[in-house]
């Protein structure tokens, strides 16, 4: 987890980049919580993120900033590998495989709430434009 987080702390890779990144590596062997620590670590530590905090603020700043992340992330890295390991879930067999973990009620729940969510907000977004429009 430490390897991790010094790897992915100067690396400035996006959240999107660093999933595969990660998938590959708990493919390569890698537990998953080291893997969560460079999710983690990596996007929230790019270079952009550390100048912004180093200027608006100060160095003793982004110090506590580095810290908490380095802390928080390696906790949750260990919390995630207790719980692989009290279930007994061997991370690179589930790896691509994660709808067959959860029930299809659960994701049948999920997809209808998730299109209620998108139909709502393309009405809001509809409504607010054509209000607008109607007011001008």
């Amino acid at each position: 987890m430490l390897v991790m987080l010094i790897v992915g702390i100067p690396m400035y890779v996006c959240a999107t980049s660093s999933t595969p990144i990660a998938a590959a590596l708990i493919l390569k062997g890698l537990n998953p919580g080291a893997a969560l620590v460079f999710l983690l670590a990596g996007p929230a530590t790019n270079a952009a993120t550390i100048n912004i905090v180093r200027n608006v603020f100060n160095n003793r700043t982004l110090v506590i900033y580095l810290t908490m992340i380095s802390v928080c992330s390696i906790t949750i890295g260990f919390f995630v590998d207790w719980v692989y390991k009290f279930y007994d879930i061997q991370a690179n067999v589930t790896v691509g495989m994660a709808s067959e973990l959860i029930p299809y009620n659960i994701r049948l729940v999920a997809a209808i709430l998730l299109t209620a969510l998108i139909i709502y907000n393309g009405l809001t977004n509809l409504w607010q434009q054509t209000r607008h429009a109607h007011s001008h």
